[in-house]
């Protein structure tokens, strides 16, 4: 059975009389080589990534709250002593969305990297925020059939 962010996994213990380990899915990462489970396991809360095998049981009962996935936003930051720039990237199920952000130190400004950092960081953020809510609009517009107007 196929994982999913959410689901509960079993991994029996591995040696006589060891218990077994009970987590949640938190993410699916998917590579060539196959799929790798981000799980955040019980009691201790510490996340670890594991392939799955032969002594790893999925379950998957009937669901009492909300539908739950996670999702990753991957930054990448390049900056010299005066500019700052951000790329955010993330995927949602099969759409992949990536903003940008730039920051630029004025001459008479202190040397705080930190500054532009955080404000490449937020421009770039705010542009991955305003991709998704068209594409929102995009989907509803694609199902209705009609025009939608959304606001974050």
């Amino acid at each position: 059975m196929q994982a999913h962010a959410g689901d509960r996994v079993v991994v029996e213990g591995a040696k006589v009389g060891q218990a077994a380990r009970r987590g949640e899915v938190v993410e699916v990462l998917r590579g060539a080589g196959g799929d790798r489970l981000r799980v955040r396991w019980d009691g201790d809360r510490h996340e670890s990534v594991l392939a799955p095998g032969s002594d790893l049981r999925v379950e998957r009962g009937e669901s009492t709250g909300p539908d739950r996935a996670a999702m990753r936003v991957d930054v990448t930051l390049t900056e010299d002593p005066d500019h700052c720039e951000v790329v955010a990237r993330t995927r949602v199920r099969d759409r992949e969305f990536s903003g940008w952000g730039r920051a630029q130190r004025h001459p008479t400004d202190p040397q705080m990297p930190v500054v532009g950092e955080e404000l490449a960081m937020a421009r770039a953020l705010a542009d991955l925020s305003h991709q998704l809510v068209g594409a929102a609009a995009d989907s509803l517009e694609s199902a209705l059939g009609r025009p939608v107007a959304l606001h974050v």
